[in-house]
């Protein structure tokens, strides 16, 4: 059996411990292999500094590398690249065809590696956050449905990540005027029917208001670790994920995001729980 392909990166040392948790437990979630990658941003530093930053990069692959390996996680590729920071991680994740590519954040801030990797990445991207540090991965799972296609992307995945982790799943809608009860439950049907196929209880959130202060405010007061976003079929982003509404959830959010893209269409393989 072909292993699923994951990418870590450590391009923003201050959150690298918090993005190789995340990879790791996912990485046994799915049986998967990981590539570690850091690249020395050869237009932010002078020739003179690339070799002293190559070494440190260096260093910090290698302790990763170890600690991968010590959890029982098989590694793949262990490179410090020169070059663009994207470039570099893009094209590794095409060589290797890699389903995930994972990167630590702050809370509320997006760097701007990340940015353009959600954006530019063909496959999923995982934004690790220190709510998703610990002995447990992810317990609270939040999906913001707008359409039925990306609520069946992003309900494919939550729900499989829910199975593995025991995690409480909810699919919730905003709208801008009175909620209508049968309106929302239309739109958030796909991911409870996806969970309810595989065993999973769901359940269905409605709100009003700005949908993005109003699924931020969620995400805090429900104490949510992880909000799971899903990309249309037309291989580009949608609507939701390309709009300010989502670019704010990806900047803003206090826990993890997991971007899922429909063009990464892969089944899940069944590992033992």
């Amino acid at each position: 059996m072909v292993k699923f392909q994951y990418i870590l990166t450590l391009n923003e040392p201050v959150y690298a411990e918090m993005a190789a948790d995340n990879a790791i437990k996912l990485a046994k979630m799915y049986n998967a292999e990981i590539s570690i990658i850091n690249v020395v941003d050869n237009n932010l530093f002078k020739e003179e500094e690339i070799g002293i930053q190559t070494e440190l990069g260096r260093t910090l692959v290698d302790k990763y590398k170890l600690i991968c390996e010590n959890n029982g996680i098989s590694i793949k590729n262990a490179t410090v690249a020169i070059g663009s920071p994207v470039f570099e991680i893009l094209g590794m994740q095409e060589e290797i065809n890699a389903s995930l590519i994972i990167l630590g954040a702050s809370k509320n801030k997006l760097g701007k590696i990340a940015e353009k990797l959600v954006k530019d990445a063909k496959c999923h991207v995982l934004i690790a956050r220190e709510s998703t540090a610990g002995d447990e991965l992810f317990s609270n799972i939040l999906i913001p449905v707008e359409g039925k296609k990306d609520a069946k992307y992003a309900g494919k995945f939550a729900a499989s990540i829910a199975h593995r982790s025991n995690s409480n799943l909810t699919a919730c809608h905003i709208l801008p005027h009175k909620v209508k009860v049968d309106e929302v439950n239309e739109i958030t049907k796909p991911v409870l029917d996806i969970a309810k196929s595989k065993g999973i209880q769901a359940e269905s959130l409605t709100g009003e208001g700005k949908t993005a202060d109003e699924i931020l405010n969620i995400i805090y007061d429900k104490s949510f670790n992880l909000v799971i976003l899903g990309y249309s079929s037309r291989g580009k982003v949608s609507r939701f994920v390309h709009g300010s509404v989502s670019e704010k959830v990806i900047h803003s959010a206090t826990c993890s995001v997991f971007v899922v893209k429909s063009i990464r269409t892969e089944r899940i393989y069944t590992v033992p729980k």
